[in-house]
């Protein structure tokens, strides 16, 4: 069942309780971005969209970056060192997930309690909420536009090699 639904359910059978002559505000419909499903579902179609790109482009190769065994036998230290680094590269490619989630959802929950708040300070009296919210659409524009970015910058990551290099022995 959607989330709007789930919403209207809560408020039909669960309705809170106001005091004689009081109202509740209760939003049926919010902006899609201001969901943290959402804005994980986004985190993960991008953090797999990186993954195919760098397979893509680098073949099965990729994965060597995560699991670089090459020196371990060879280099015991500088192997050990480099499957150490593999593990954090494990650990950064699961934080961009949780970075781009939160980072979209912060930004987009913080637009709407601010609109929330200045209109329930303001009320009707003023245009400022309406000024607000056409901030809000500018704010919404820059984050997909910063979201589409990090996402092609680390696409672009993915498709370049990992020090596959040869070095000079020390």
């Amino acid at each position: 069942m959607p989330l709007l639904s789930w919403a209207v359910v809560g408020r039909i059978f669960f309705p809170e309780k106001v005091e004689e002559g009081g109202y509740i505000l209760a939003p049926f419909f919010r902006g899609i971005s201001v969901d943290l499903n959402f804005t994980l579902s986004l985190a993960l179609i991008s953090f797999f969209s990186i993954q195919v790109m760098g397979v893509r482009a680098q073949g099965l190769g990729y994965f060597s970056k995560f699991f670089n065994t090459k020196r371990m036998f060879k280099v015991p230290f500088f192997g050990a060192m480099d499957f150490l680094v593999g593990l954090l590269e494990i650990i950064s490619e699961f934080a961009k997930i949780l970075s781009f989630t939160f980072r979209l959802f912060g930004n987009m929950f913080a637009g709407v309690v601010l609109v929330a708040v200045v209109a329930s300070l303001l009320g009707k009296i003023s245009i400022l909420p309406s000024m607000i919210m056409m901030f809000e659409l500018f704010v919404g524009v820059i984050q997909a536009f910063v979201f589409g970015m990090l996402t092609m910058v680390f696409m672009a990551m993915a498709t370049q090699g990992h020090g596959d290099e040869e070095h000079a022995e020390h």
